[in-house]
């Protein structure tokens, strides 16, 4: 009967283990990095930009991972240590072409036409003629291959592609900008695709926090969880 028992549980055990989902997380690309609030940040933590930058994707990526990680099989470009994921990270993100979803819910690897000003570059987020600001960037991979051997070899079901990270200030009032009492915002765009490269989901996740907070530790610890955790609630 033991015996039996014990054989019982394994079954259990490997079953659940082989239905748990598998999720692989691509951060975002550093020249899709857009943070109005460097300069204080920046000099009141005491780093440069560029560590900022990498400080907020590898921030972003430990709390989505840790959103994740009780109920799925999670991988990250940034951190796996079984493959050269760092080389797998620089591979996709120089194949990636960003763009303004418009509600298309295209797939990753669906052939697509762009307009030029389709395209997506820092500074275009909010222009004269054209108000981006509250548009999804989504992404396409150019060698639909790329993502075919992507999600095999990390054994992914779903993928989250965090496709631009933003850091806004609201200056509409000068008041509140005089006293440093106005509202800072983090946007993070990001797509989730199937094994297939079928769109999932595709969302701007938000939080807000004064301008009075500049210490990057204090902001990534109570703000960027926030954020992963509405990332981590649309995935399937």
């Amino acid at each position: 009967m033991r015996k039996f028992t014990i054989l019982f549980l394994s079954f259990l055990f490997a079953s659940v283990a082989f239905a748990q989902k598998s999720v692989l997380i691509i951060p975002f690309d550093t020249k899709m990095f857009n943070n109005q609030e460097s300069q204080s940040i920046c000099e009141y933590s005491g780093i440069s930009y560029d560590k900022s930058v990498e400080r907020f994707r590898n921030e972003l990526d430990l709390q989505i991972y840790a959103a994740l990680k009780d109920s799925m099989t999670v991988s990250s470009l940034l951190r796996s240590y079984t493959t050269d994921a760092s080389s797998d990270m620089q591979i996709v993100h120089e194949n990636s072409q960003y763009y303004f979803d418009e509600g298309k819910k295209q797939d990753i690897n669906k052939p697509g036409k762009f307009k030029p000003n389709e395209n997506v570059t820092i500074g275009e987020i909010t222009s004269l003629k054209t108000d981006n600001s509250q548009k999804l960037v989504a992404v396409k991979i150019k060698d639909p291959q790329l993502y075919s051997d992507l999600v095999q070899n990390y054994k992914a079901q779903y993928v989250v592609y965090i496709t631009q990270f933003e850091l806004l200030g609201d200056y509409s009032n000068p008041y509140t900008v005089a006293d440093k009492s106005y509202e800072r915002t983090i946007k993070v765009h990001y797509v989730i695709y199937n094994a297939m490269g079928k769109f999932v989901s595709g969302e701007i996740a938000t939080t807000t926090f004064s301008a009075k907070v500049n210490d990057i530790d204090q902001i990534c610890d109570q703000y960027l969880s926030v954020v992963a955790k509405q990332i981590a609630r649309k995935i399937p």
